[in-house]
């Protein structure tokens, strides 16, 4: 999936930044520096520092380049912000996975896109209180919220596979559309 399609709501470990000045830091770097200044508390590294030290930011001098990751408390991206408006009315299906839906803002994706139908794939029932009605079926016999109990991993798969997605020659089936 293209990387301008997916909106990273708490983060990612796959990107690093300044916490202070915002500026991007080059992953590879990061993980240099994070090799040669900070401690293996598992001793399996025998060239790592015996003691930590900061990993100051390239652009403002301050320690506090960490992944992108939004920590407790933290506001979620501006770009979250940006695409529940734009997009949750576009929705033609929403599958949610591995959530307990009870933390806003990001849970209102939920409750926002009830126009179309939404797939929850968790190991327990999760959302009642947002709107979503897993035992509501529709004059044509179809229910407009599906759950889908198990792991992420393992439904994921079931669902590649029911979907004929698995074999190789199938993958090219796979399309995302954009209106961007």
């Amino acid at each position: 999936i293209p990387a301008d399609l997916i909106v990273p709501v708490h983060g990612s470990l796959g990107a690093v930044a300044c916490e202070w000045c915002k500026a991007p830091m080059d992953f590879d770097e990061f993980c240099e520096e994070v090799r040669t200044k900070v401690k293996d508390i598992y001793d399996v590294d025998e060239s790592a520092p015996t003691e930590s030290t900061n990993i100051a930011c390239p652009s403002c001098g301050k320690a506090g380049v960490k992944p992108t990751t939004v920590l407790y408390g933290s506001s979620l991206p501006e770009a979250f912000f940006e695409h529940f408006e734009r997009d949750v009315p576009t929705f033609d299906l929403l599958i949610i996975a591995g959530t307990s839906l009870t933390v806003g803002p990001a849970n209102q994706v939920a409750a926002q896109a009830r126009h179309c139908p939404r797939v929850i794939i968790n190991n327990e029932p999760v959302g009642l209180e947002l709107g979503i009605e897993y035992d509501n079926v529709d004059e044509t016999g179809n229910a407009h919220d599906v759950f889908l109990r198990g792991s992420c991993d393992d439904v994921a798969r079931a669902l590649i596979h029911e979907l004929g997605w698995a074999d190789e020659s199938n993958r090219n089936q796979i399309q995302i559309q954009t209106t961007r």
